[in-house]
């Protein structure tokens, strides 16, 4: 096997949700392994911030509202046009709990329509748009690669007994959103196979972010690793599905969960 297997060297990415705690880590771990990164999200503020704090010359951050399929041509085109390649996309925009969208403290009985949709359109749509948008740059380079970060619950259904008293609940949205995204990868990636465009998903596992200690517990007895994942344990998962090392893997969702849904 080819040692430079895993080199990113003159690829170019983009990554959505750059203000976000995924996404910093992946255009770090891009970055190191040669690639340029161009870090996106609405609040390019904190995404600027983001990018100031890693000191990386080969990581920029732009302003992109997912929702939007004219901010995503016109993104698309412009990294095109300045880089001359768009090789990696990483749809990784979403709301989650940290972002404190009202459908995070909402019952299944109590979700609003418009906060519903508002899920939808970021989680699911916004990867669908990123999609449409960069696949055709990649036509252009004769293929690349297009990675959907979904959720262990695009898999299976969250533990609602998990919750009571952690201050979270897992709203009806983000779970049918993130096995929305499931069917999108699958989708696309059958649909781009005969234009090299390798379409795949990564699911992680629950990512520690702060997490109280009786979520900590909960979740450490129902996960047979014990614990939650590190954002850190996604990076080889990532670098594999943007690299040549998957040439031949073509609509595979990679689990990085701990085991949580081998049970």
């Amino acid at each position: 096997m080819d040692k430079n297997i895993f080199n990113l060297n003159g690829k170019v990415a983009l990554i959505t949700g750059g203000a976000g705690l995924l996404a910093v880590e992946f255009a770090i771990v891009l970055s190191e392994y040669g690639a340029k990164v161009i870090l996106a999200d609405l609040d390019i503020d904190e995404c600027n911030s983001k990018v100031k704090g890693l000191h990386n010359k080969d990581i920029y951050p732009v302003k992109l509202d997912v929702t939007s399929k004219e901010e995503w041509d016109k993104v698309a085109c412009d990294i095109y046009e300045k880089h001359g390649s768009l090789d990696i996309l990483v749809n990784s925009a979403a709301y989650t709990n940290k972002t404190k969208n009202s459908s995070f403290s909402n019952t299944f009985e109590n979700t609003t329509l418009e906060s519903w949709n508002q899920m939808l359109n970021v989680n699911l749509t916004g990867s669908f748009l990123g999609c449409q948008s960069v696949a055709k740059y990649m036509k252009k380079n004769n293929g690349g690669s297009i990675i959907n970060i979904s959720s262990l619950y695009g898999v299976v259904s969250p533990n609602h007994k998990m919750y009571p008293g952690t201050g979270i609940v897992q709203p009806v949205a983000y779970t049918v959103s993130k096995h929305g995204i499931m069917g999108l990868t699958k989708y696309a990636a059958t649909w781009f196979a005969e234009d090299n465009i390798r379409v795949n998903s990564i699911t992680p596992g629950g990512i520690f972010d702060g997490h109280d200690d009786l979520f900590l517990e909960r979740f450490g007895q129902l996960s047979p690793n014990g614990r939650m994942t590190k954002k850190e344990e996604l990076g080889g998962a990532l670098i594999y599905l943007a690299s040549e090392a998957s040439s031949s893997v073509v609509g595979h969702n990679l689990v990085v969960d701990g085991g949580w849904t081998v049970w």
